[in-house]
């Protein structure tokens, strides 16, 4: 088997930016429009101005998000004889060699299923990371599922059981 990259999907880009574009749309709507909307739920124009400024730059992110990823997919998922590197371009750390891996789990939350990599020693993976927030999440990670490194399918160009398949047949092939 030869090296086999996953890259992140450009449909859901597509459905981000979309999303983002009529939430900013609305924030506009509820900063110009404070004054006529105290009539509805929210008394206060001033407290609806600020949820429309949130709205506006939380959701404008999502644009520059979603613009970004439809014009260049990002690598998210690289799958090798030597092992897995999950986030390559973000963190060079998080090569998982064969010999690490101990398995993988499926776990379902809300309806999205998330396969979670077991790996033989989470503390050293969370000690080998220098970034306090990617940190954090990993120690999140370690408390409730045992594991620093867990992959959604749903932001990828690849399905959840295609993606536990492709990792399951590397695995047995290269576990040794």
């Amino acid at each position: 088997m030869e090296r086999k990259e996953i890259y992140t999907s450009k449909k859901k880009s597509v459905l981000l930016l979309i999303g983002s574009i009529v939430f900013v749309v609305l924030g506009i709507w509820f900063v110009i429009e404070a004054d006529n909307l105290t009539e509805w739920r929210i008394k206060s124009p001033i407290l609806i101005r600020g949820i429309g400024i949130v709205a506006i730059l939380f959701f404008g992110l999502g644009i520059f998000a979603g613009i970004k990823r439809i014009i260049k997919s990002e690598i998210a998922l690289i799958i090798a004889a030597e092992g897995i590197s999950v986030n390559p371009k973000k963190s060079p750390v998080e090569f998982i060699k064969w010999e690490d891996v101990l398995g993988f789990e499926e776990i379902k939350i809300h309806s999205t299923k998330i396969l979670i990599i077991q790996v033989k020693d989470p503390q050293y993976w969370l000690d080998k990371e220098s970034n306090t927030f990617r940190k954090k999440i990993m120690q999140f990670n370690v408390n409730n599922y045992n594991s620093p490194f867990n992959i959604a399918a749903n932001g990828l160009d690849i399905s959840s059981k295609e993606l536990n398949n492709t990792l399951n047949s590397y695995f047995e092939k290269y576990k040794n």
